[in-house]
């Protein structure tokens, strides 16, 4: 029925409980999108917002300032200004900063405050759910806050001083509760092109909002949510195929900087070489700068400003490299085999304690958080859940009722949270999550390598990467297929600029030979080879396209390998 090759079968079959959904999964629309009418709230905020647009008052947007909260502001404002005709000079955009914490914060409540400007309506997006004390601020000045957000609730429930809330993740929602932020923002805006229809202020057949799902593809991909998801796989591929385009002057400047081996972007390529780059403005600079460069509206204007998020990004690898150094000494210090968890305590960019949180918890398979010190008497952490069935946000609850006073603030959701704590108060952290983790997994986690199988060396063609790519797009819960494979190895030699990483030349057991590359094989430069010319070895690894010299031929990206 869905025309799929024996290859193909297999993987979906490998990534499928049951047969629910599977035709939305495997082919997926944007017609098959759940309605916005479904998600909770989203018809009274389209009420709210409408009237807000046809009043005279500033609109403004507040947002998260990674690459889910960049993208829904851009989002919220495009609709607003080309699709609603709203006047630019009403429209003002708030990101919070990065270093001053998650959410609606005092300080974004100040810079709203300090607006002159009548406001007509303050518009969430990505956060809010938890802020109700500084929405509390704004609402007793007769500022009205609509939350738009996708995290996880507080115990106490929706921000009560907010005049809506939209969020799939509160109580009585039927929407799919694993969508971004600007996937809601998106739902909410559509809701609101119905009721300007409705009420005459826009035309019958005024132009949908398809058009954005590039921009809400690259937010959903960034923010790790499922891909097993027909609401996220359908807005994610729409948006690839409106991306690879090339209309944009965004996209066009990407192009220009990296054509991916002129192989069509794809999600991986959002997430490693986008996502990356917008982060790093807010880790390291500005993160205005990466919404100029969304919003520009000529490819030289977006040149620009991405060749300031390409500088920002390399300042954010050189960083992390020292602080991922210092992380492994104290993750080696402190795992053991009965360890559940880790906690670790830093010097240096607490932008950056996310990335780290992320590669030391996948070199030990348990969830971990990545702590810096801010200097001000206050850890600021990042956390990944590591584990599939961690509810990483939901251990921050818990360990928030066993201790009132752990956390100055917190959020985030299931694979991934940020909190802030009392300096002090880190070894208790660190024994309380600890517990925290072991009241949700039944034994210790370790690194664990799911692959889907082995192939034959005559599956290993380039015609292999077509069959694959049909899949797309591939990420968290739907990963890009990943292989077993046994080889010798005929050539290895140390290679890139800190020499870390190996180039190989392998043999299949019938002597089929490969290219293979293996990023991040070494700890240090200088180490010694994991294995020699004439090893055999086991290995897992993911096939992709090499082109050099123009020709194009298949390479194996190793993952892991030891010789047997």
């Amino acid at each position: 029925m869905l025309g799929l090759t024996d290859l193909q079968a297999k993987l979906v079959a490998n990534r499928l409980d049951d047969a629910e959904h599977m035709h939305a999964i495997v082919t997926p629309q944007l017609k098959n999108l759940q309605p916005p009418s479904e998600l909770k709230n989203a018809n009274q905020a389209a009420q709210i917002i409408a009237q807000a647009i046809q009043g005279s008052g500033q609109i403004v947007l507040a947002t998260d300032y990674d690459t889910d909260g960049v993208t829904s502001a851009w989002v919220a404002k495009t609709a607003l200004i080309d699709f609603f005709g709203v006047n630019a000079q009403r429209v003002e955009h708030i990101i919070g900063e990065r270093a001053s914490g998650y959410g609606i914060t005092d300080e974004v409540v100040d810079r709203i405050l300090a607006i002159d400007k009548p406001i007509e309506l303050v518009i969430s997006a990505d956060q809010g759910s938890s802020d109700e004390p500084r929405i509390q601020r704004l609402a007793q000045v007769g500022i009205s806050v609509c939350v738009t957000d996708h995290h996880q609730m507080p115990q106490e429930g929706v921000p009560l001083s907010a005049v809506c809330t939209v969020n799939p993740q509160q109580q009585g929602c039927v929407y799919d509760k694993t969508i971004a932020g600007c996937f809601v923002i998106f739902l909410v805006m559509a809701q609101v092109r119905q009721e300007l229809i409705k009420v005459g202020y826009l035309s019958s057949d005024a132009p949908t909002l398809k058009s954005l799902a590039c921009n809400v593809a690259l937010g959903t991909v960034a923010d790790s949510v499922s891909l097993k998801s027909p609401n996220n796989r359908a807005i994610v591929r729409a948006g690839l195929q409106q991306i690879n385009q090339f209309t944009i002057p965004a996209w066009q400047a990407m192009r220009q900087l990296n054509d991916n081996n002129k192989q069509p972007y794809d999600a991986e390529f959002l997430g490693f070489q986008v996502a990356t780059r917008i982060n790093a403005a807010s880790r390291v600079s500005d993160v205005t700068t990466a919404y100029h460069f969304l919003t520009a509206t000529n490819v030289e204007q977006a040149a620009f400003f991405l060749q300031q998020l390409d500088e920002d990004n390399q300042n954010r690898r050189a960083q992390q490299e020292e602080m991922l150094t210092q992380a492994k000494d104290l993750a080696a210090q402190l795992y053991h085999p009965e360890r559940y968890s880790l906690a670790i305590k830093m010097e240096g960019n607490a932008g950056i304690q996310g990335i780290i949180a992320s590669r030391i918890g996948e070199k030990y398979g348990v969830p971990t958080v990545a702590m810096t010190d801010l200097q001000d008497g206050f850890l600021a952490g990042s956390g990944r859940g590591i584990v599939p069935e961690m509810d990483l946000r939901a251990a921050f609850q818990w360990m928030s009722e066993q201790e009132p006073q752990m956390f100055k603030s917190m959020g985030g959701h299931k694979g991934a949270a940020g909190c802030m704590i009392p300096l002090e108060r880190y070894e208790q952290f660190s024994e309380l999550f600890e517990l925290a983790v072991q009241k949700q997994l039944p034994s210790a986690p370790y690194p664990l390598i799911e692959t889907d199988g082995a192939l034959s060396s005559w599956q290993l063609t380039p015609q292999l990467i077509d069959e694959i790519s049909a899949l797309e797009p591939f990420g968290r819960e739907w990963p890009k297929p990943l292989f077993s494979g046994r080889f010798l190895v005929d050539q290895v030699k140390a290679v890139g600029q800190t020499k870390v990483h190996l180039s190989l030349k392998l043999l299949s057991e019938d002597r089929q030979r490969f290219g293979a590359i293996y990023f991040n094989a070494l700890h240090n430069q200088g180490d010694a080879l994991p294995f020699d010319s004439g090893d055999w070895i086991e290995c897992a690894y993911q096939p992709a396209l090499n082109n050099f010299m123009g020709n194009t031929s298949l390479q194996l990206r190793l993952s892991s390998a030891k010789a047997v």
